[in-house]
């Protein structure tokens, strides 16, 4: 089950977040604005909604348009799968956008990550294939 919203965020893996950020923010914007490759994060629907979309997205990629606060995205290629990253490192980034850029959402615990590391190899995710928000 996710963590409760109100639940302490535990620094360290804040901090680790943040650290792994800096790839994502290539694309999102350093302080989560989006650009013209990759939709925002800040008051994103998608981030402070269900965890296990999020999770998808990082061990999956995400393909096709997507619509974020309103405005639909298409991002040339889609966005990588990033499922080599450790079951840490997804829960403490996904963690860190939820709770950073005036977003404020429950942790992602490395376990959440697990039970979803079946995705990994399946094609990229698209918006219709997710919870919505």
């Amino acid at each position: 089950a996710p963590a409760a919203a109100d639940e302490p965020l535990d620094p360290a893996a804040m901090a680790a977040g943040k650290v792994s950020y800096m790839l994502c923010g290539a694309c999102h914007g350093q302080s989560g604005e989006g650009g013209p490759i990759a939709p925002p994060l800040a008051g994103s629907e998608w981030v402070t909604g269900p965890i296990s979309n999020l999770i998808r997205i990082q061990l999956r990629g995400l393909q096709g348009p997507i619509t974020v606060a309103g405005k639909e995205y298409n991002m040339p290629g889609g966005m990588a799968a990033l499922s080599y990253q450790t079951d840490d490192q997804i829960a403490h980034v996904l963690t860190f956008i939820r709770n950073s850029f005036g977003n404020k959402g429950s942790a992602v615990k490395p376990e959440h990550v697990t039970a979803l590391r079946s995705e990994v190899g399946k094609p990229q995710v698209t918006a219709a294939e997710l919870t919505k928000p």
